[in-house]
């Protein structure tokens, strides 16, 4: 009886161990979210596995350029077909791999289209040809099943420097997170969760004035691909061929392209029966249509950009590979989501300011705005009082160089607003208490100061005039920062 007592105590102990390692593993992981990552693997992951069985009939695997460059809500709603972006910052050909041989598990794609940027020896360093960092956000969101189990254990093959149970057990990598690095994301599910783009992740920023594109001038160099970066290759090409999927290779503007490289691509194409396109040539990437610096698609396509790459590879989808439309609940649902996000991108843009007024007037924001110095250039002028007005502003301010005014509009409410000739400190919280803000305005001419401070970042320009910072609450982070000088919106950089 004692001993049946012994052995009861003993698998509970071991139950409860276990179960406290399982949790500080997850608590420790880094979190890798839209609010604070370009590139936000642990919420695109997750939302993978969150997708219908057999339900993505298009992959797209490669490094953050594809993350960038294809979406999949974009290529749905002009096409019908269905698609999900699995790449991740600076994932070689064998994290492709792994990922392929891991969606496998769980739908059936009828195409994949790859990027071809890592075949080239990009980290010499590295057995994988990727930094050990990004290999774990990359494979760190992966299920545990017999993939990872096999990704993990070729790796450390591969990286004698790699250690396989740190992969188990997280928390021998990550261990320091526990001191000083623990966010919000870490206890939440639902900011993880809170992503509705398959994989795609946008950018707001233009890129540059001009593109040179490729043009092949000798037919016959060619160069050999990484030897490791080819085997993983060649599997990805046998894996397709096993499931009847039609393999689509693709070079994207800006990444490095000379004839070496094009025919190599180009022979190893017509060695295994599939298409190749080399974006960066002429011929692709004038049909794409983008115009720089605004619809940028080099090296990291921004939104605009990639809505000229997406219509290029969903017609590409439509009418070479035969992909029909479909309609998905999952994809209508989630195009509330998209049109938010396209929102908020498009409040960087807007220069006018009754334009922009309007545009920050929906409930999904938190609006905060101090004053900096003198206003007066921009409480003058009655448009912009009416375009503060339709805020719910009372908009006191007395037309005064010495004058201070704050406002905070949560979910189209005003919570606060003041106008004083004394310095001004506002503290409040939001988000059901989750956020904080504290707010100042105050000096006058050389001497002037504000402050927007919310959950200890600064996000007042403190430039002369009407500070204005937004905040989407549906995403959890802080989508502008502009200054009004009159009609005119001048945003950070």
């Amino acid at each position: 009886m004692k001993s049946l007592r012994n052995i009861i105590n003993s698998a509970f102990f071991l139950s409860i161990l276990i179960s406290s390692l399982l949790v500080i593993n997850q608590l420790l992981l880094p979190k890798y979210i839209i609010n604070n990552s370009d590139w936000p693997t642990t919420s695109s992951y997750s939302q993978f596995y969150r997708m219908e069985e057999n339900s993505i009939d298009v992959l797209f695997l490669g490094s953050s350029v594809v993350v960038n460059a294809f979406i999949p809500q974009e290529i749905y709603n002009n096409y019908g077909i269905r698609s999900y972006n699995l790449g991740s910052e600076q994932q070689s050909i064998f994290l492709s791999y792994y990922w392929l041989k891991e969606a496998l598990r769980f739908q059936s794609p009828k195409v994949v289209v790859l990027d071809m940027k890592f075949m080239w020896d990009l980290h010499p360093d590295s057995a994988i040809n990727t930094t050990e960092g990004l290999t774990r956000k990359c494979l760190d969101p992966m299920k545990w099943s017999p993939v990872k189990c096999e990704a993990v254990h070729s790796l450390c093959n591969l990286d004698k420097e790699q250690s396989e149970l740190s992969y188990y057990l997280t928390n021998i990598r990550f261990h320091s997170r526990w001191s000083d690095k623990i966010e919000e994301c870490d206890f939440s599910r639902e900011m993880i969760n809170n992503y509705n783009l398959m994989g795609f992740s946008p950018l707001g920023i233009n890129g540059a004035e001009s593109y040179e594109t490729y043009e092949n001038c000798d037919a016959e160099v060619c160069t050999d691909f990484n030897p490791i970066m080819q085997k993983y290759l060649d599997l990805i090409v046998e894996l397709c061929n096993m499931n009847n999927i039609s393999l689509v290779l693709v070079e994207l503007p800006g990444n490095e392209m000379n004839d070496s490289i094009n025919n190599a691509h180009v022979k190893y194409a017509q060695e295994n029966g599939i298409e190749y396109y080399n974006l960066c040539s002429t011929e692709y990437y004038n049909l794409i249509g983008a115009k720089l610096p605004e619809e940028n698609i080099v090296n990291h396509a921004n939104y605009w950009g990639a809505v000229k790459l997406s219509q290029f590879i969903g017609k590409m989808l439509n009418e070479k590979y035969g992909l029909q439309a479909v309609r998905d609940e999952q994809y209508e649902n989630a195009n509330v989501y998209y049109e938010n996000i396209k929102n908020n991108l498009a409040l960087s843009r807007i220069t006018d300011t009754i334009e922009y007024l309007g545009a920050i007037n929906k409930k999904n924001y938190a609006v905060f705005m101090v004053t900096h110095g003198d206003a007066t250039a921009t409480f003058n002028q009655e448009y912009v009082l009416y375009g503060l007005y339709h805020l719910g502003l009372e908009c006191k301010y007395l037309a005064h160089p010495e004058n201070r005014y704050a406002a905070v509009i949560i979910e189209g409410n005003v919570v606060e607003e003041r106008t004083s000739y004394n310095p001004i400190d506002i503290r409040g919280s939001f988000r059901n208490q989750k956020s904080n803000y504290y707010m100042q305005s105050g000096g006058i001419a050389w001497d002037a100061y504000s402050s927007i401070e919310i959950d200890g970042g600064q996000y007042s320009m403190s430039t002369v005039g009407l500070n204005i910072t937004v905040y989407d609450l549906n995403t959890s982070h802080v989508i502008d920062q502009t200054t009004i000088q009159g009609l005119k919106v001048i945003h950070a950089d």
